[in-house]
């Protein structure tokens, strides 16, 4: 059977990094400092997309970050996970290439496993990535520049700043 990416990929992203990794943590802190989280809504929706640039990241690293940097060897094609860059393959490749993908991924076998990463390679998902990294970037610091609150601005900055261009 094909693999079959749902657009719950993104839902996915959201739930399984940005809420409790980004979102949660703030949401406490702000409820013992007295203040209502509610009140943080620009913030809140910031740190969500933050959690899913952070969950695209990983999907990435594990591909194609360095083992020894990253600490650990990738193992998302063998899993068949539904990361970022099979859901990216599958919306550039051609019948062709997506049926390579069918063919290859979620297999246990290293040559299998070759086969999606050259043509990762060959859709220039690396490239893709960069491009979503700097475009994504740009696109934060627009929004944290123009929050009303120095202080949540700093925060979120400081967020920005431990998960931007991370290797690890």
């Amino acid at each position: 059977m094909p693999y079959i990416l749902s657009c719950s990929n993104r839902r996915i992203m959201q739930y399984k990094s940005s809420y409790y990794s980004f979102y949660l943590p703030v949401a406490c802190a702000l409820l013992l400092l007295g203040e209502n989280p509610d009140d943080y809504a620009q913030m809140k929706d910031i740190l969500v997309e933050m959690g899913i640039y952070y969950q695209i990241q990983n999907d990435y690293l594990d591909t194609f970050g360095d083992h020894n940097t990253v600490g650990k060897i990738g193992t998302d094609i063998e899993e068949r996970k539904c990361s970022w860059l099979v859901a990216k393959a599958l919306e550039l490749a051609s019948e062709e290439q997506k049926q390579i993908l069918y063919e290859n991924y979620g297999k246990k076998d290293q040559a299998c496993v070759a086969k999606v990463k050259e043509l990762y390679h060959t859709l220039n998902l690396q490239g893709v990535y960069e491009e979503y990294e700097k475009k994504t970037h740009e696109e934060f610091m627009k929004l944290i520049e123009s929050h009303p609150s120095n202080v949540v601005q700093a925060v979120l900055k400081t967020f920005m700043g431990k998960i931007y261009k991370r290797q690890k």
